[in-house]
């Protein structure tokens, strides 16, 4: 399996930072071939996503029948993720000589995330890929990556290797199918930062700082908890609020910072790091397991194969996006050692809050102990 080491885009931030002065350039899914303004190609677009399927697959029986599937997700055609869904579509069509076909409808055609989750569980949507958390009616377990500081000080590689083969993620497909799902694919890796049009170095900093948030109460928990203002705001209306200073603030990943073009109204890039939502591609589990099992297994092979992909993806798109953002001008402030471990201790009542949403201790402590190298009970 190929991997990229994502432990240096975390070395980069640390030896790149320098407490919010200009000039900051270390080198990070799902995006357009340039961000804005950019004029340095996309890193994924020189990563071959066959280089990732072995190839070496199950055979479907030679009598078996004809599966029409069909995916939907809110994405643009041009981000990565859509790449991606792309690139399972032609592998389950190529490998399964046509017997398995998968018709793809993004952009939300099918729905908003919630909708959309819906009517997988109900079985009219065979598939959906969305932030795992937008399934947590059906399956509140999939909000433990809306835990604050969830895999703060773990590399990303020994993260990958939790979520997608493990105890862990034994536990996590239980959970799933428990709610009417089989999930197929996961990845944690787009970590949610804070742009703010003043600098933030400290929590006497972060008081009182009226920070734009999803609406979602996990999302708005760790703010409060640190001492800022969250206020809930649709994202459409996030460029207008922070330039006519409705809001000082936001949270979100760096590929819609740059995307929206966030930098025109914002000076101060924050690389908090303080979540880490998951992305999930789910099937309804009637119909996968009405499949026959020779399908089966080839779906699982080839999800498994791109899930390694999507991940490498990611990791250097988060690269690419935070580079983005210098580029355009933003400053980007330090987070000390002190800083990060203050907001830890102050985020308490909100990882408890996100332990309680999610209602499976067991699945916490087994994360913890893998991800710590221990084996897990």
């Amino acid at each position: 399996m190929k991997k990229l080491t994502s432990i240096c885009l975390a070395a980069c931030i640390t030896l790149g930072l320098s407490g919010c002065g200009g000039g900051i350039s270390p080198t990070e899914s799902g995006s357009p071939a340039t961000a804005p303004g950019n004029n340095t190609p996309s890193p994924a677009s020189e990563i071959q996503v066959t280089e990732y399927l072995s190839g070496d697959y199950t055979s479907l029986p030679e009598d078996g029948p004809t599966v029409n599937l069909s995916l939907g997700h809110a994405m643009q055609e041009s981000t990565e993720s859509h790449k991606m869904l792309v690139a399972l579509k032609n592998a389950l069509e190529e490998y399964s000589d046509g017997k398995i076909i998968l018709t793809i409808y993004p952009n939300g055609q099918m729905g908003s995330d919630s909708e959309m989750i819906a009517s997988c569980v109900a079985g009219d949507i065979d598939m959906v890929y969305q932030s795992g958390s937008t399934h947590a009616t059906f399956v509140p377990e999939t909000m433990i990556f809306d835990t604050p500081f969830l895999f703060s000080g773990y590399d990303q590689d020994t993260v990958e290797s939790v979520l997608t083969d493990s105890t862990f993620r034994d536990l996590y497909n239980q959970a799933n199918e428990a709610g009417g799902l089989v999930c197929l694919m996961l990845r944690s890796s787009d970590t949610m930062n804070l742009t703010a049009n003043r600098s933030v170095t400290s929590m006497e900093e972060l008081k009182g700082l009226k920070i734009r948030t999803a609406q979602s109460e996990t999302r708005m928990a760790i703010w409060d908890a640190l001492g800022a203002n969250p206020t809930p705001l649709a994202f459409n209306e996030l460029y207008m609020a922070l330039q006519n200073g409705t809001v000082d603030a936001q949270d979100n990943n760096l590929m819609n910072a740059v995307n929206s073009a966030l930098y025109e109204v914002q000076e101060y890039l924050v690389p908090t790091r303080h979540m880490t939502p998951s992305f999930d591609l789910t099937m309804n589990k009637d119909t996968f397991y009405s499949l026959p099992q020779e399908y089966q297994d080839l779906i699982w092979e080839i999800c498994k194969d791109l899930s390694a992909y999507d991940y490498d993806v990611a990791f250097v798109m988060e690269e690419y996006y935070y580079d983005a953002l210098v580029e355009h001008g933003m400053q980007v402030c330090e987070i000390t050692d002190e800083f990060l471990a203050d907001m830890q201790t102050a985020a308490a009542p909100a990882v408890e809050s996100a332990k309680a949403a999610v209602g499976n201790d067991a699945l916490y402590d087994t994360l913890y102990q893998l991800l710590d190298g221990g084996e897990s009970a």
